[in-house]
């Protein structure tokens, strides 16, 4: 009787393969409940009817600022230049435990000047700028 050769057995074993893919499975299965993630967070209330605050409304414990497109400023209902503000915020904040400006630029006033103006009232004293995304007025005083 001759020995027969014949080519080699060429066959993969899957049954490691299905073990790890039924762990994983399993793994994965019995975490994805523990990954969710509850982000608290508190939105404000719909207001169908609000509308931007008329200038003498403002309440004169409220600050706000706007940066206008020809370099100047209007803080309150005063315009003028943004040294003058500077000092002007920096006398009403000192002391004062709430430093709260609200912010407004117009639309044609540049994206520096209006940073730069920000800087400033922060070095003045504000250590909280709200940013407003209507005109509270339509014209100030000169």
């Amino acid at each position: 009787m001759g020995s027969k050769v014949g080519k080699p057995f060429i066959d993969i074993n899957v049954t490691p393969l299905i073990d790890v893919v039924l762990v994983l499975l399993i793994v994965f299965m019995v975490m994805t409940p523990l990954a969710e993630k509850q982000m608290y967070m508190r939105v404000p209330e719909y207001e169908p009817a609000a509308r931007p605050v008329p200038p003498e409304q403002v309440p004169p414990d409220q600050t706000v600022l706007t940066v206008l497109a020809n370099g100047r400023v209007v803080l309150g209902d005063r315009e003028m230049t943004t040294d003058e503000a500077m000092a002007r915020l920096h006398a009403a904040y000192d002391g004062r435990p709430s430093r709260v400006l609200f912010f407004n630029a117009e639309d044609r006033a540049s994206y520096a000047l209006a940073v730069r103006v920000l800087d400033e009232a922060h070095r003045a004293g504000v250590n909280t700028i709200g940013m407003m995304t209507d005109a509270p007025f339509t014209r100030p005083r000169p």
